[in-house]
């Protein structure tokens, strides 16, 4: 089955504050599609990147770290009677 990853919007909330002093903060959502049975969106919520493309970059890293755990407990997950 065909799985598609897009990123379908970025959102910048302003400035936070964090040990590296004042930095930008945001949100970047992926869509994950696998033909037509499942849609999912996941949000994650983003301080620090001072570009787009890193943002991007750093939210992918997180959302393959979530994808690969999820991975993981769907193989080890069994259903009880």
């Amino acid at each position: 089955m065909t799985v598609q990853i897009t990123p379908t919007s970025t959102q910048a909330h302003g400035m936070t504050v964090s040990a590296e002093g004042s930095v930008a903060a945001g949100m970047l959502r992926f869509k994950y599609t696998r033909t037509t049975l499942l849609h999912v969106a996941i949000s994650i919520p983003l301080s620090g990147p001072p570009t787009h493309q890193e943002a991007q970059q750093k939210a992918l890293k997180i959302l393959q770290g979530f994808l690969s755990d999820a991975c993981e407990a769907a193989k080890n997950y069994q259903i009880s009677n």
